[in-house]
């Protein structure tokens, strides 16, 4: 399996947190996720086989201390840039193989409901996001990857879908909430917050309380 890591620039990543977070504080948000998502790619697949697409200088660095090779982002957009780092990567996958799209905002994501999605079956198997209508998560084998484009954007859920029926893929949908939640919006990053203090609280050894 081959793992590609879509990653904007950490300066520029989670622009819709700017209201609760300022600009160094979501860079070193952006910092720690990426960290988290190469750290659970490359128990996944090794390094080798895991890369990251940016047009971020320091994100490649970063990605480099994993092991992580850099595709560089050649053209402006999310969905440009994936095909052209699929199109880098095809000449290396076999028959049979997989590639998995793995975002930086998904903060519970897990290498064992991880290997859940690698182990289903079908050409296309989709995660959605919590509200059903944006993709978290992609992964493709077979006639996939050489038929399937991607359409991320507002309703890539159902874009994804019929770009897959069009095509006569065989499509399995994943929902598990680990995988469903993300971080675009101010409340999703509440949320984890107060997990996060939770934990620690119940790290401590300390009862939640009110």
């Amino acid at each position: 399996m081959y793992i590609l890591i879509p990653c904007k620039n950490l300066n520029a990543g989670k622009s819709r947190l700017s209201g609760c977070l300022d600009p160094c504080v979501r860079r070193e948000f952006c910092e720690r996720l990426l960290n988290q998502t190469l750290k659970l790619s490359i128990a996944l697949a090794e390094p080798a086989r895991v890369k990251i697409v940016t047009d971020d200088l320091s994100a490649a660095a970063i990605a480099s201390q994993y092991g992580v090779a850099w595709i560089r982002e050649q053209c402006a957009g999310l969905n440009a840039a994936l095909e052209g780092a699929k199109s880098a990567l095809l000449p290396s996958i076999a028959d049979g193989e997989a590639l998995l799209i793995l975002p930086i905002d998904l903060p519970f994501a897990s290498a064992d409901v991880l290997a859940e999605v690698i182990s289903c079956p079908g050409d296309l198997v989709i995660a959605p996001d919590h509200s059903g209508t944006g993709t978290n998560l992609l992964l493709m084998r077979s006639m996939a990857l050489r038929r399937f484009h991607f359409a991320y954007g507002p309703g890539s859920y159902a874009a994804h879908t019929r770009i897959a029926e069009a095509h006569n893929l065989v499509i399995k949908t994943f929902n598990d909430w680990h995988i469903s939640f993300d971080i675009d919006e101010p409340a999703g990053y509440a949320a984890w917050c107060s997990w996060q203090r939770r934990r620690q609280r119940e790290s401590s050894g300390l009862s939640w309380g009110p």
